[in-house]
């Protein structure tokens, strides 16, 4: 006859072998003989509630509990099988006195971990599986799941605006998860929200060595490489991410600045028709519904003015601050003596000093006021002049640069071609379809401009909204009825005429 020890052994095997029928005779054999052997009776519960007799299994563990209170695992086990029985505030207790009488049980604090998870107690839960991990760090499912909660943790943080507080839950999933690429890159996108723009780089790096076809952290790592003023390498990581996802158009407008700060124009220009061709196409299949243009302007016999509109708003350079090495003054009185036949007209906020909108006035600008409640910000203002129901024609102008004798020229091309809108792309960082600052038209053909980009601008309120509203909006009425004028893509419009 085999001793107690010896049948333990062998139910034991076959348990552990999920040969649980034969070790469900041999504990009940052990039991037969000895009514109160404590790890027959723990063993035989836990194998009960493995075969979904919870009940069972819990007074089988009870009952070996009270023969061996000190065995740790016995209430780790009973905490299992509560548990799995939909009883997880109890299974935390039962967990709590596994650790207490054994401090450095780490799987039962992995399980307390889990239990308190399904509670919604994130943070004892990490606490539990940091001493877990702390007791045996090569325990690979507390490992894992507790960098997968820091990692949520900083996800969270980041998402309500909390970087600093990121920081460092993301910092202990990045050395956790040392192979997941998503964590390195929220943790490099935490670094470079604080100002670590250098740390975030080896960060966004490692998302690429884990993850080489990982566009988002390509594109990253371009933008922190630029602002750490690596230029070359923010290039090439630039046209990674273009590589990786040909519709990236952020990856592809900054590879097309960083390659023209390089000095490298023809590589910017090619890029550059990439992002014309793919906002083009984009904005052609996704276009809303609008009326058609209306064969003749609305109102046409009282349309007698041809006006070139500005912006200016609280924020924006004055002559105390200059544009590069020009004023608004100054561009105003060029584009006077310039565009003879045409006003200038810059719509204006309260902000201004009253002798700056003076020296406007003194340099020929026809001064319109906004009001302070307007609905759309200062870049829709000048479309006004679009809506204006006595402007026969309109350009809509910015604030960068003096007007030029061949830009001049190109508006008269446009005039006598006759077609209704004209488009200039002044250089090779001109990849818009159309900007704000760089079409004109004939007034009176497109629906009241304001009223859609003040829905427009709502939903999408930032600083390239009114270039997203006229690719989305605009373009797709004008594009087949508008003469355009470019620079650097050949492609996509003609080049400036010779005055």
């Amino acid at each position: 006859m085999a001793t107690i020890a010896e049948a333990l052994t062998l139910a034991l095997d076959h348990h552990l072998a999920g040969r649980l029928a034969e070790a469900q005779q041999l504990y009940n054999r052990i039991l037969d003989v000895d009514p109160d052997q404590p790890d027959a009776l723990h063993f035989l519960g836990v194998l009960a509630g493995q075969v979904g007799e919870q009940a069972l299994g819990l007074q089988l563990i009870a009952r070996a509990i009270a023969q061996r209170p000190e065995a740790a695992d016995m209430h780790a086990n009973s905490g299992n099988i509560r548990r799995s029985s939909g009883q997880p505030e109890a299974a935390v207790e039962d967990y709590r006195r596994a650790v207490a009488l054994q401090p450095d049980f780490a799987e039962a604090w992995t399980d307390m971990a889990n239990a308190l998870r399904g509670l919604g107690r994130s943070p004892g839960a990490i606490a539990a599986l940091e001493r877990a991990v702390t007791s045996t760090p090569t325990l690979a499912i507390a490992v894992e799941r507790l960098g997968a909660l820091r990692h949520e943790e900083g996800r969270l943080l980041v998402e309500q605006g909390r970087g600093t507080e990121a920081l460092r839950p993301l910092a202990r999933a990045a050395e956790l998860l040392p192979l997941e690429a998503d964590v390195a890159f929220l943790y490099g996108n935490a670094l470079f929200a604080m100002g670590l723009r250098e740390d975030s780089t080896l960060a966004y790096r490692n998302a690429l060595a884990i993850t080489p076809d990982f566009p988002s952290a390509a594109f990253n790592l371009g933008i922190a490489l630029g602002v750490v003023d690596q230029l070359e390498d923010s290039a090439r990581a630039l046209e990674q991410a273009a590589r990786l996802d040909p519709r990236h158009l952020d990856a592809i407008d900054r590879l097309v600045i960083a390659l023209a700060l390089l000095g490298r124009d023809d590589e910017a220009a090619v890029w550059g028709e990439r992002a014309l061709d793919l906002k083009d196409r984009t904005a052609m299949d996704t276009a809303p519904a609008l009326p058609p243009l209306t064969a003749r302007p609305r109102g046409a016999e009282q349309r007698r003015r041809n006006v070139i509109a500005f912006s200016l708003w609280g924020g924006q350079p004055t002559s105390a601050q200059p544009v590069g090495t020009h004023d608004p003054a100054e561009i105003v009185r060029q584009t006077v003596a310039l565009y003879a036949g045409w006003s200038c007209r810059v719509y204006h906020d309260g902000t201004l000093a009253a002798d700056r909108l003076s020296e406007l006035a003194a340099a020929g600008a026809d001064l319109v006021a906004v009001a302070a409640d307007a609905p759309t910000g200062g870049p829709y203002w000048r479309l006004t002049a679009a809506d204006d129901p006595t402007v026969a024609r309109f350009l809509c102008r910015d604030w960068d640069a003096l007007p030029s004798a061949d830009g001049k020229a190109a508006v008269d091309d446009w005039i006598a071609s006759g077609r209704p809108f004209h488009v200039l792309r002044d250089g090779v960082l001109h990849t818009e379809v159309m900007s704000g600052g760089h079409w004109g038209g004939v007034a009176g053909l497109l629906p009241d401009l304001l009223p859609l980009a003040e829905r427009h601008g709502a939903a999408e309120a930032d600083r390239a909204q009114d270039h997203r509203f006229l690719r989305r909006i605009v373009w797709p009425m004008i594009r087949d009825h508008a003469l355009v004028h470019d620079r650097a893509h050949p492609r996509h419009g003609l080049p400036f005429p010779t005055p």
